[in-house]
């Protein structure tokens, strides 16, 4: 982290709701990224475990996004990446928390002339844990912005709280904006298309409004959106996710870090099996 300006990231982060750092990655951890996501999407699974969700409807027809998600169960090197020590450490100085966990990875592999991810906020999908609040690391693994599409942000409005509901049409193609209209009143929506090369990395607040637009490229977009909780969050004490909550344990509503693990926190560390 030696050539990063966190203060200047954090000054950023807390005025716009997301900050972009360049660079992060090397671009031969991108290739080999690249090459698994591919091979996690045809099936291959180095860990002989399969992602939590599977979701391939894309075709000539279906035009959604293909998602995998915690592909960390599944993959080595992605493990290592999402589950990165000093990720977790630059993830909790920017939302100032002592410490975070993993929520869920997601793959997302977006081909020429699908995708459209309706504008929505992270936390409101967060009611089967407590305190419920996230942030997201988008690890760009294939150039963003202009034809190519991707993450578009409303800056600012993580000031505007948590005030939407969960929305029934997650991938929405060219309506992506639809969801935000309603607020266009008395709110500035106008949305900021992110422009990235392969191998930055994207930390959004869990109330900032985001989307994204349809790759109008000839070419694939590949990105793996990482959701990081408090790193003492647990699970709601009456509701349920229809996955995560496989892993509730009876008798308790702590997160066992098998399944949650603590990338990094400033009282306890880091989960042990994670070194």
């Amino acid at each position: 982290m030696s050539n990063i300006d966190l203060k200047k990231l954090l000054i950023d982060f807390k005025h716009q709701g997301y900050v972009v750092i360049d660079n992060y990655f090397s671009s031969t951890l991108i290739k080999r990224l690249i090459d698994s996501g591919y091979q996690l999407i045809d099936g291959n699974y180095e860990t002989s475990i399969a992602p939590d969700k599977i979701k391939k409807p894309y075709s000539v027809e279906n035009t959604e996004p293909i998602q995998l998600c915690n592909i960390w169960k599944s993959n080595d090197l992605f493990s290592r990446t999402i589950l990165s020590e000093e990720i977790g450490k630059i993830a909790s100085f920017l939302i100032q928390w002592d410490g975070v966990r993993l929520n869920q990875d997601s793959l997302f592999l977006v081909k020429p002339g699908s995708g459209g991810v309706s504008m929505h906020q992270d936390d409101v999908y967060q009611d089967w844990n407590t305190p419920g609040n996230l942030i997201t690391a988008t690890i760009v693994l294939t150039d963003i912005g202009g034809s190519r599409g991707g993450i578009e942000f409303i800056p600012g409005s993580h000031k505007w709280g948590t005030n939407s509901q969960p929305i029934k049409n997650f991938f929405t193609g060219e309506s992506y904006k639809e969801s935000v209209k309603p607020y266009s009143e008395t709110k500035d929506v106008e949305s900021v298309a992110v422009s990235a090369k392969s191998g930055a990395l994207v930390f959004h607040h869990g109330l900032l409004w985001h989307g994204s637009n349809i790759n109008a490229s000839e070419v694939d977009r590949m990105s793996v959106a990482c959701h990081y909780m408090p790193y003492d969050s647990k699970f709601h004490h009456e509701i349920n996710n229809p996955v995560h909550s496989h892993y509730k344990i009876h008798g308790t509503l702590e997160m066992d870090e098998s399944f949650f693990p603590v990338l990094w926190s400033q009282s306890n560390g880091r989960s042990e099996f994670l070194n």
